[in-house]
């Protein structure tokens, strides 16, 4: 269900819902809504749209920015950060796009930036009822020094075709098969999301993907070969922009939320250790492992294709890629889409 704040009832939502045939309903406040992520909740509330990506202390990060937006996800992935992040299931909608806009060209006036919307929510999962890709795109193809991603597990991808693709970003978070059946509840199957991958690319989107998190498991090995395989099969290595790889990683309280959601969770059957940011992770020798057999298989089969980890420490860097990217501004000079503008 959809329902909207009488606050926000000025909003450009009304028009798309009422030009769509959408039911929805006015409500005098969050409280009179069920909190499910089955409903979609549209405020006027305030907020400060555009900002910088959390870092966290001892292990790299890039200079990525993000538009929260959109707060929460349909979909119910027992790994997600979400769950303990956000005070609320359903999805919460901002409606004050024009400060969004001005905010993303306030930041277009201080340098060249990589951003996007999947931090607190599923860029894509709505987009058939929000249509947010056609305000965000018309925005961005006038901005030359803004790229910018829409971060997925969907395939959720009909209204891209309307538009231009450039310095457009759509990626994918990919695990096997059976992580995607068992971990990623009511997210799009990883053949729907790679074919809609290929469809991106032939029509002229940039893609990403994302390795994150991996998941070990007794085939792991066998899994994520799989995935990559069915990468190059079905995507041109000159599409692919870049390819994030980390392992999994959480915040303490997580693991109750999973015993308690989600008691056959793969997650539960491994042992984590206490890292240098506060952060639970696999133990070092197999995150290792796991970062080293999923880069060794990517580069037999694509070996210019810009990888980056997300939250892994220097010596990592050193060890599997040969180089230490620096921190924020430095650690983003790396990026594909940066180095035009050096």
């Amino acid at each position: 269900m959809i329902y909207i704040d009488k606050s926000a009832r000025e909003s450009r939502f009304v028009d798309i819902f009422e030009n769509d045939g959408r039911t929805f309903t006015f409500v005098n406040s969050r409280e009179e809504v069920e909190d499910s992520k089955n409903n979609i909740y549209i405020t006027s509330g305030y907020n400060t749209f555009v900002h910088r990506c959390p870092a966290t202390t001892s292990y790299r990060c890039c200079n990525y920015y993000v538009v929260d937006l959109v707060e929460g996800c349909p979909f119910d992935c027992t790994y997600c950060i979400l769950q303990e992040y956000l005070n609320h299931n359903l999805v919460k909608v901002h409606s004050d796009l024009k400060r969004v806009k001005e905010e993303i060209i306030s930041l277009s006036k201080k340098g060249v930036f990589r951003l996007g919307t999947g931090e607190l929510s599923d860029s894509l999962a709505y987009d058939h009822i929000l249509k947010l890709s056609d305000f965000f795109i018309p925005i961005i193809n006038n901005l030359e020094n803004i790229q910018f991603e829409f971060k997925t597990k969907s395939a959720n991808v009909g209204r891209l075709f309307n538009h231009n693709p450039e310095n457009i970003i759509v990626s994918w978070s990919l695990n096997p098969k059976e992580i995607v059946a068992a971990e990623e509840h009511y997210t799009a199957g990883l053949d729907e999301r790679i074919d809609a991958a290929a469809n991106c690319a032939e029509y002229g989107y940039k893609v990403g993907f994302h390795f994150d998190p991996l998941i070990y498991y007794n085939n792991f090995e066998t899994g994520y070969e799989a995935v990559i395989e069915k990468l190059f099969e079905k995507i041109p290595e000159q599409s692919v922009e870049y390819i994030s790889i980390s392992t999994f990683r959480f915040i303490p309280g997580l693991l109750d939320t999973v015993r308690e959601k989600f008691e056959s969770s793969q997650l539960l059957k491994s042992d984590y250790v206490k890292t240098l940011d506060g952060k639970m992770r696999y133990f070092k020798s197999l995150r290792h492992y796991m970062l080293r057999y999923v880069v060794s298989r990517i580069r037999e089969y694509w070996p210019q294709v810009f990888l980056y980890f997300c939250m892994e420490h220097e010596s990592v860097w050193k060890n599997l890629l040969g180089y230490d990217p620096g921190e924020r501004e430095s650690f983003e000079k790396n990026f594909p889409f940066y180095r035009k503008f050096l």
